[in-house]
């Protein structure tokens, strides 16, 4: 009998538990690097405002094609968003990001900005499932 029950109660909860669970194989963010940005890139987005990008053809403003074959390997738009933060700025800028564990999840980024005055080009490139909130603090 208790068996039987504890069975039951291990199997409710495995149904209820993947009802809830995050898509498998996709984090809640993640940063594609060594990727090149097109001017578009530098003219439209920040170290504060990033474009949101939400298919393939959305980038292609921002990426050349060897570019955004690398995207679209990575990036399932129906599932996830980029988020592209690009600007010019001290080469000791630092963008940075932190996950508050809920559910979604929320990222909250900020931006630490470098003391030289010197103007080097930074770009940060993030995948977000689309279902996580995100804000710039």
């Amino acid at each position: 009998m208790m068996k039987s029950l504890l069975i039951a109660v291990v199997a409710f909860l495995t149904i209820v538990g993947g009802l809830f669970a995050a898509p498998a194989n996709h984090e809640p963010i993640t940063e594609l690097k060594d990727l090149r940005v097109e001017e578009a890139g530098f003219t439209d987005a920040s170290r504060t405002t990033p474009v949101v990008l939400k298919s393939l053809k959305s980038g292609a403003k921002y990426f050349d094609g060897e570019e955004l074959a690398a995207i679209s390997k990575t990036v399932d738009f129906e599932k996830q968003i980029v988020l592209l933060f690009a600007w010019r700025g001290s080469g000791q800028d630092r963008l940075q990001y932190v996950v508050k564990e809920s559910f979604p999840e929320q990222i909250m980024f900020s931006c630490k900005p470098g003391l030289t005055r010197d103007l080097r080009p930074h770009v940060k490139v993030y995948v977000l499932r689309s279902n996580v909130k995100w804000a710039f603090e």
